[in-house]
């Protein structure tokens, strides 16, 4: 599905005219004369690794990100191909025409709360999304139920034990632990 994902123009109007936010000099001979065509593939490699696209919205041309995939690499590769200065909306955001909302990247957005902080703090909301989602304990990622398990109890123990310290607990100690309750119960 990434490989679709890098290869697939994004639509930017009520027409469906096509806009490759990551385009390549090759394919883009206006760029030819600008910046070293070996930074624009990096930056290209960035923008569609986070699908990022371009989005025809009643401002103009509008960056589209999603929320969790924002991030210092991201902002830099816009600034690559001099779309540094365009406005950037969230993807997952309120207010984005569902046409812009399929999703063909890892991940998963984070909760709204934390998206509508991301959207008060534009200088750098990467910042106040990581902050925020610690402080939740989130994981996008999927975890089995003894990981999810084993890491609640280590910020548990690191929040209300006496070192301030994480515990040490594996999943396959709570797998194990969980065999014996089994085995007894």
């Amino acid at each position: 599905m990434a490989d679709t994902a890098e290869s697939e123009p994004t639509k930017t109007s009520e027409t469906d005219s096509v806009v490759s936010v990551g385009a390549t000099s090759a394919e883009s001979p206006e760029i030819e004369a600008g910046p070293d065509p070996e930074r624009l593939a990096r930056a290209s490699a960035v923008l569609n690794g986070a699908g990022v696209r371009i989005m025809a919205l009643e401002g103009g041309a509008t960056i589209g990100v999603w929320s969790d995939l924002d991030g210092p690499e991201v902002r830099a590769a816009l600034r690559a191909f001099g779309s540094g200065g365009l406005p950037v909306r969230y993807l997952d955001g309120a207010g984005i025409p569902m046409r812009y909302k399929l999703r063909r990247v890892e991940g998963e957005p984070v909760p709204m709360n934390v998206l509508n902080e991301m959207e008060r703090h534009p200088a750098d909301p990467w910042k106040i999304r990581d902050r925020m989602l610690k402080e939740m304990g989130w994981c996008s990622k999927v975890m089995d139920w003894a990981e999810w398990k084993a890491a609640g109890l280590n910020r548990l123990f690191q929040e209300q034990g006496t070192t301030g310290k994480p515990g040490r607990i594996t999943a396959a100690t709570v797998r194990h632990g969980e065999q014996k309750a089994g085995a007894n119960g």
